[in-house]
């Protein structure tokens, strides 16, 4: 059992040292006061509806991280970090992200995306792709129904168009997408809202995951960042 005492600038933990046990829930509580909620109904990375969905800029493992189990100040966090945020974002996006730490929404975006991509240890994956892009173009043509979503290869299509046109900066944001994009985004977002945890399985398919667990060696350091 941990006992959190606060004031004003301090946020410190006392019992068990937080740099060698991470739990998710009681970091979030500690670093809460120290994050501002962005306002918005869409992820701010790719645009799809975020459902009341939140992401942590930065994460909070990097601040537990920072902190090493100790005392931290928010200034210190501030001064180190910029200004904390929760960001609107989708469960995809937010699971493509886990605790990574990117210096701007651009690095974030390739980080996400980089799960959609073409991943040539995969000879068929190719063809997964260009199968996703015909089933939405039959789509467009009314030759097929809302069935294609349930397809992996169709929401990589959709999610690295949106992400490489905003990192590329073909697009300002979701304005800016051309009308096929914003209406497979908004039937993607109905699909995947009709079952339950139906957006964290659809990323793992996604991404050809066979789950979101780390392995126990990358759990104190995920993505090799902290090298």
């Amino acid at each position: 059992m941990h006992t959190f005492v606060r004031d004003i600038d301090v946020i410190i933990v006392i019992g068990t040292p937080l740099s060698l046990k991470y739990n998710r829930r009681e970091a979030e509580k500690r670093f809460a006061r120290v994050y501002t909620t962005v306002p918005g109904d869409l992820c701010i990375y790719c645009c799809m509806p975020n459902d009341g969905k939140f992401d942590h800029q930065p994460p909070v493992y990097v601040l537990h991280r920072f902190a090493n189990g100790g005392l931290v100040t928010k200034k210190q966090i501030q001064e180190h970090f910029g200004q904390c945020k929760l960001v609107p974002c989708c469960t995809i996006c937010n699971m493509g992200l886990g605790a990574y730490h990117g210096l701007s929404d651009t690095e974030r975006r390739a980080e996400i995306v980089h799960w959609f991509l073409e991943d040539e240890r995969f000879p068929e994956d190719r063809l997964v792709l260009a199968l996703g892009f015909r089933l939405i173009e039959e789509r467009l043509q009314g030759k097929r129904d809302h069935e294609i979503y349930e397809f992996p290869g169709v929401g990589r299509i959709i999610y690295t168009n949106a992400l490489t046109g905003l990192i590329e900066g073909d697009f300002q944001g979701h304005e800016d997408f051309p009308d096929w994009l914003r209406l497979a985004q908004s039937e993607l977002a109905v699909w995947l809202r009709a079952a339950p945890k139906r957006k964290a399985r659809y990323f793992l398919d996604m991404a050809n995951l066979e789950s979101y667990e780390l392995l126990p060696h990358a759990r104190s350091d995920p993505r090799g960042q902290f090298e």
